[in-house]
C-alpha cells in the first residue's frame, strides 16, 4: 500500500471511529462540562469537526505560502486560540445531525486534497512553534499534518470520555 492509501485508510478510520463517539454520547450531555473549563462535551464535539478544514487549509499554507509559519508568534496563537473557542462555543445550536454534516464535509474535502497530492508534496514542511499548536511544535510535513487529524481527534475523545465518566461518578 502507498502512502496515498495509508493516509486515506487513516482518516476513513478515523471518520468512522468519530461517527462511533457521536452513538456513545446523547445529546442531552452535549450541555455538560468537558475537561476544557471553557468547553462543554458539545462544545469539544463541534471542534473536532472543524478539525478537517483547518489541517486541509493548512496543507494549503505549507504548500503554497509557507512563509506565513514565519509569522506566528504567541500574538497569533492568541488571535487563534481566541477565535478558536468562539467557533467552538455553540452548545445551544450542536445537534447531532450538524456535527455529522460538518464533519463529513471537512472530510470530503481533506480526501479531495489527498487525491491531488503528489508524493513530493507529503515531504513539504514548516517549522510549527509551540504556541501554535503544542502537539506539531517542530518540523511539520504535509504527511504528518494529514496523520494529525487522527491524532487530534483522539485527544478530544480522549477529553469527552474522560469529561462523562466524572460526570457519572459525581
Amino acid at each position: 500500500m502507498g502512502l496515498k492509501e495509508d493516509l486515506a485508510q487513516e482518516l476513513e478510520v478515523t471518520r468512522q471511529n468519530f461517527h462511533h463517539l457521536l452513538d456513545s454520547i446523547p445529546e442531552a450531555l452535549y450541555v455538560h462540562p468537558s475537561d476544557n473549563p471553557a468547553w462543554t462535551i458539545g462544545d469539544v464535539l463541534y471542534h473536532i469537526t472543524l478539525g478537517p478544514p483547518a489541517i486541509r487549509f493548512e496543507i494549503w499554507m505549507i504548500c503554497y505560502t509557507p512563509w506565513i509559519f514565519k509569522a506566528l508568534n504567541n500574538t497569533t496563537s492568541k488571535i487563534f486560540n481566541w477565535l478558536n473557542a468562539l467557533f467552538a462555543n455553540r452548545t445551544k445550536r450542536i445537534t447531532r445531525q450538524r456535527l455529522i454534516k460538518a464533519y463529513e464535509a471537512g472530510h470530503a474535502d481533506l480526501m479531495s486534497s489527498l487525491k491531488r497530492m503528489r508524493d513530493e508534496d507529503f515531504l513539504r514542511s514548516v517549522n510549527y512553534p509551540a504556541e501554535f499548536v503544542s502537539e506539531l511544535a517542530g518540523v511539520v510535513t504535509v504527511e504528518r499534518l494529514f496523520r494529525y487529524v487522527t491524532l487530534h481527534f483522539e485527544v478530544h475523545k480522549n477529553q469527552i470520555e474522560a469529561a462523562i465518566k466524572s460526570s457519572i461518578r459525581g
